[in-house]
């Protein structure tokens, strides 16, 4: 499996919220940073494999209709993958989310072991009150 489709699938796992496919997908060391400031946005900053398992665990309750995550674009050199994507969805409040995203994952071993997340944090704090 060649980086790119790695990235792909773990995008896939991630839209499904299959965190046991997940957590054969990341390495024990496994880092998740999202953009922004943590005292504006409450799930910013540096976050561990736990958190982030823990964290899809809960998508078929903030999303119970499922989400369109759609990859839009990828490019690949080295360990590094750059991946941008949307996600539209109708959120267990009814609210409508809708959000592009920018990643950047870093591969060891035929896992990922770090995850960069760029996106609207403005429109994830007033859709979810984060």
């Amino acid at each position: 499996m060649t980086n790119k489709e790695l990235v792909a699938a773990f995008i896939e796992a991630m839209r499904v919220s299959d965190v046991a496919k997940l957590a054969t997908m990341i390495t024990d060391n496994f880092s998740w940073w999202i953009a922004g400031k943590p005292e504006y946005l409450a799930t910013a900053g540096e976050h561990d494999k736990d958190f982030f398992i823990g964290f899809f665990g809960g998508g078929a309750e903030t999303f119970p209709n499922g989400v369109k995550f759609v990859v839009t674009g990828m490019v690949a050199e080295g360990d590094k993958v750059a991946a941008e994507a949307t996600l539209t969805a109708t959120t267990a409040t009814g609210a409508l989310y809708d959000n592009s995203y920018h990643f950047l994952f870093t591969i060891e071993s035929g896992k990922i072991s770090r995850m960069k997340e760029y996106m609207d944090t403005h429109h994830a704090k007033t859709t979810f009150g984060l």
